[in-house]
């Protein structure tokens, strides 16, 4: 799975993707831009993540849209009815040469007998991510985003106590199972190349979820209480979101010295004194330094009060758009951007000890409807 100067550090790992899910493609596009060759199986009629924007000009097209160009990066795209006898030829062909399979549940859904694939290619790995996971209460319900945010502990400690809870955001616990389904993934594949054993890894959404939240779970571990929704009530102003002249900024702060620096940034070292001296006052009077703060801030622009605070070495932080994200002075001094499809793309998330990360192009739709041989995908790529 490493080579020499010049080999992308997963060059000459096949993969046969089945999914339409981010987590499946997410995995997937994790092998294809670290040099694997990734073949990409979609139903008739194409993935259904092409359906989903944003487009250029707000224009739906199959081979235009942002989430699809992002996931699918490097890969073959090739259209399977696995309903059909053809279909399940062409499967079995694919699958043969295979090292990796990665399925969100399209091949059982399928009726395909996965143990049988294992069977006839006893080196394969295959990587199974689902929402709930196989088996268990919820094993077969449906899940998006927004199920397992509510399944876990994150959304019910998001919020002000006398509202509904937050929604925390698109499609993360889908995306960290396709990382953690990643390195499953590729310690199966080294085990199998020492010992010619393939394995199954599983991975939910639903897990990742609980995971990466990962305070909430440790308290719950030990303790066997969840955090409710208490807005700045447990923390007061010094950990929050709060709003500047043209935007957000986050506050983070660990002490006394903290919060100090910050009053003297936003220009109101009263702030640090009196009523608010003590971290104790302040949470007491959490909604009066709250509306100060604000008032504070709000003829100070972001970059202003991000910069001046990074200066003292106060932690905060701007709460960026996409658009601040894009033209970000760090991100560009780094050259993290790529570009497929016209589009700027996201960089590496991290890298490798044979860091040949690269993106070509994304898959199009239809590129073909028989299966590339591995022999032509290898020579393509070379």
């Amino acid at each position: 799975m490493s080579g020499g100067d010049g080999v992308a550090a997963l060059a000459g790992v096949r993969v046969a993707e089945f999914g339409t899910g981010r987590a499946a493609a997410y995995c997937g596009k994790l092998f294809a831009d670290f040099g694997a060759h990734v073949v990409k199986v979609e139903p008739p009629g194409g993935d259904r993540a092409r359906a989903r924007g944003p487009f250029p000009d707000d224009r739906p097209d199959a081979d235009a849209s942002g989430l699809f160009l992002h996931l699918n990066t490097n890969k073959k795209s090739v259209v399977l009815d696995l309903q059909s006898d053809a279909g399940r030829r062409l499967l079995g062909g694919l699958v043969s040469g295979a090292r990796l399979l990665i399925d969100d549940g399209t091949l059982v859904t399928a009726g395909v007998d996965v143990a049988a694939l294992m069977a006839a290619n006893p080196a394969l790995v295959v990587v199974q991510v689902s929402g709930y996971g196989d088996g268990g209460p919820y094993g077969d319900y449906r899940a998006n985003d927004f199920a397992i945010y509510a399944s876990s502990a994150w959304m019910c400690a998001m919020g002000d106590p006398d509202r509904p809870p937050l929604y925390p955001g698109r499609d993360y616990p889908f995306y960290v199972c396709g990382l953690y389904a990643a390195f499953g993934a590729l310690v199966a594949l080294r085990h199998a190349r020492l010992t010619g054993q393939g394995q199954r890894v599983t991975v939910s959404a639903l897990d990742a979820s609980i995971s990466f939240d990962f305070y909430e779970t440790t308290k719950f571990s030990y303790r066997g209480k969840l955090r409710r929704r208490d807005s700045h009530m447990i923390t007061g102003v010094a950990a929050s979101t709060q709003p500047c002249q043209d935007g957000y900024v986050a506050l983070t702060f660990a002490g006394e010295d903290d919060w100090q620096r910050f009053c003297d940034v936003i220009g109101a070292p009263e702030l640090a004194q009196g009523a608010f001296e003590t971290a104790t006052q302040r949470l007491a009077n959490t909604d009066e330094l709250n509306r100060l703060v604000q008032q504070a801030l709000s003829d100070k622009t972001q970059a202003d009060v991000v910069r001046e605070c990074q200066a003292r070495h106060v932690a905060v932080s701007p709460v960026a758009t996409t658009a601040d994200i894009l033209r970000s002075e760090q991100l560009a001094a780094r050259d993290w951007f790529a570009e497929g499809g016209g589009l700027p793309l996201a960089g590496p998330p991290f890298h490798l000890q044979h860091p040949e990360w690269r993106i070509d192009a994304p898959a199009r739709i239809a590129e073909s409807r028989e299966v590339v041989s591995w022999r032509k995908l290898a020579a393509a790529a070379e």
